[in-house]
């Protein structure tokens, strides 16, 4: 199992980022990086957006979650 840092974005969309690299073999180790590395994150999202924008929150999820979240996402956009 692959777990995956996740920034949800304080934004009208509620706009998400997924750190796929690195991955993280245990919720702890993902969760460690989270705390340790949080320079390392702000600078891929400036990278990114050119900008940090505000951050509601960082968590860590399973790939195999987010994917079942993305699938049932594009299911209920068809209806």
């Amino acid at each position: 199992m692959k777990w995956l840092i996740v920034v949800l974005f304080n934004t009208i969309h509620g706009d998400i980022y997924i750190f796929t690299d690195p991955n993280f073999e245990s919720r702890n180790a993902c969760m460690e990086a989270v705390l340790t590395k949080k320079e390392t994150i702000l600078g891929k999202i400036l990278a990114e957006y050119g900008t940090v924008p505000p951050i509601r929150g960082v968590n860590c999820l399973q790939e195999k979650t987010i994917e079942e979240i993305f699938e049932r996402f594009e299911e209920e956009m068809k209806t």
